[in-house]
Parts: C-alpha cells; structure tokens; sequence
C-alpha cells in the first residue's frame, strides 16, 4: 500500500492506495512530501527507485530486512535504514520491521517491510491536527518526528523490560522455590535485541547529524540531538538492566542452593534416626542359634520399644541442637 501525506502550515491532504506513478505526479515541491511504501516485492522498490531517481545500491539496503541501521550520504539524496520494534504485552515478544527513509529536499519516502502497524500512528494525527511545529517545518523536521518515534518505542519497550525485572525480583524473593532462569534468559535476550540495534542507529545519527548538512538545517539539527540523547540514554540503561539480571541470576542460584540445603539437611536428619535402628534391626535379625532375647515372650516388643525410644530421643536431641 502506497501512502502519500501533503502538507504546509495551512494546507493537508492524504492520498491512499495510491501508484508510484500517481504518487509521483501529487508531489508538489512547495510543500513536504510524505510517500509510506509497505513493501511488497522487488518490482515495486525498482519502480521507486526509477521513479525517484534513487541509487541503485539503496535498493538492496531496501530489500536487506537483516541490515543494521546505517546512513548513507548521495548528491540528490541521503538514506538511513534502522529498524521498528512492537512489543506485545500478551505473549512478551518482540517483532523486529525493517525501515528505510529515503530524503531529499522536499520529499521524504519511508519504506516499511510490509508488517501491519507501525510507530507513526500518532506523527499521522499531528501532522493532520497540525499539533505542535510539524506544520510549520520542513522535510528534515518530519524525518526527525519519525526517527524520534522509532526511538521512543525503544525506550517504551526498555521500561517494559525493567518491570518485568522487578517484577522477577520480587517473586523470587517472595517465592523462592520457583524456577525464573527462563524468564531470565528471555528478558536477557530482549535486551541484547535492543543493544544490537541502538549502537548502530546512534552512530548512523551521529554521522548523518555531521555530513548531511545539506539536507538538514542549522534549525533542526538541536533536534537530532534529542533523538542521539534518547539512544545514549537507552544505551547506558542496558548496563543497568544486564546487572539486575546478573542480581537475579545470583539471587535464584542462592535459592535453589538454599532449597538442595534444606532437603539435604531433612535426608540427613532421617538417615542419622534410622542408623541406631537399622544396627538394631541388623543384630536381632541375625539367625543366631543362642540369641536368649529371640526365646523370650516379651522380646518382640522390647526391641520395638527400644527403637521407638531411640528415635524419640535422638529427635528430640537433634531438635535442641537446632539441626532442623
């Protein structure tokens, strides 16, 4: 589906289920372009290219859904690829969308791997209620609003991430038999997704914020600087978040060390009551022909008797000596 949104400071307009070659004919150079592509094949990104005149060598970025975010600098044009993430709360995972900008000096073209939904719902609704500046600005404006966006979804899914780490930590501690590690290791490796991909953008940020200075004015660049802030943020929080885990991780060890102590301690209790029992039972279970104790009426109940005794004692002594 092909997307076009138009706009000045005055005017608005949407185009939806639009052609390349009719979005191309909408584009109008005194306001910002907007065209959204959700990919659907190679055909359609070449027809882009060509349309637009776009390198060649984008093409294959576009179509690359494992590329890291990078920038790239061209004479009519600069492309920057990253990716969007959509958390979802009921199963806990995170979806990785390949995204693609391409920018020039009026038109700003977005290619999205094809995914339904995305992290721009509410940049569409500002630029439609012209809420804020976005009207008032240019194409670089926009670009900054939907790296921004891409960004704050990062750092939503991050705080998500460190509640469930709490989260993790007050059940262990409140239920410390139960096993954790697999939530552990899953959170773990939520967070190293967003590692991969937050390095990479903040350099790719930071190179665009120095060489594309043709394409981005003096005016907008304080902006870009909140988005690389927002990544240096979330990239100092991963340090944070990977030592809470190595806390728990500790903190689930010592339970379940805790736990084999208890059970070991239990087995060696019973064992220690039943030693004396078992060398009572080992002699008079011997089939000895002169044992006086096997001929007697009342030998079978002594001996039960005794052990009984010999149990209740060392129960009871081992209970003052607090060994369980």
């Amino acid at each position: 589906m092909i997307t076009l949104i138009q706009y000045t400071d005055p005017e608005y307009h949407v185009g939806e289920q639009l052609t390349i070659s009719e979005a191309a004919d909408l584009v109008k150079s005194d306001q910002v372009n907007w065209i959204d592509i959700e990919i659907t094949n190679q055909e359609l990104v070449d027809e882009v290219c060509d349309q637009f005149g776009i390198h060649p060598l984008i093409a294959d970025d576009i179509l690359n859904i494992t590329q890291l975010p990078k920038f790239e600098l061209f004479n009519k044009h600069i492309f920057f690829t990253t990716k969007m993430l959509n958390y979802e709360p009921d199963s806990g995972k995170i979806h990785e969308e390949h995204l693609s900008l391409v920018i020039t000096e009026n038109l700003l073209i977005t290619f999205q791997e094809g995914i339904p939904g995305d992290s721009f719902n509410e940049l569409r609704e500002r630029i439609k209620l012209a809420k804020g500046l976005i009207r008032a600005y240019q194409v670089d404006y926009l670009l900054y609003h939907i790296l921004d966006a891409v960004v704050d979804h990062y750092l939503g899914i991050m705080e998500k991430l460190r509640s469930k780490i709490e989260s993790l930590e007050a059940h262990a501690l409140k239920h410390p038999g139960d096993d954790i590690m697999s939530q552990v290791l899953e959170i773990k490796k939520d967070i190293n997704i967003l590692r991969r991909l937050a390095l990479p953008m903040r350099d790719a940020l930071n190179k665009m914020r120095v060489e594309a200075d043709h394409f981005i004015k003096e005016s907008s660049v304080n902006y870009f600087q909140d988005v690389a802030d927002h990544l240096n943020y979330l990239i100092s929080s991963f340090e944070t978040s990977r030592e809470m885990l190595r806390d728990l991780m500790d903190l689930q060890h010592s339970n379940q060390n805790n736990e084999m102590n208890r059970v070991m301690k239990t087995l060696t209790v019973v064992s220690a009551i039943f030693i004396p029992l078992t060398f009572l039972a080992g002699v008079y279970g011997m089939n000895f022909r002169h044992m006086p104790e096997l001929s007697s009426e009342w030998g079978y109940p002594s001996i039960i008797g005794i052990m009984m005794s010999v149990a209740i004692f060392m129960i009871f002594y081992m209970r003052k000596k607090r060994w369980f």
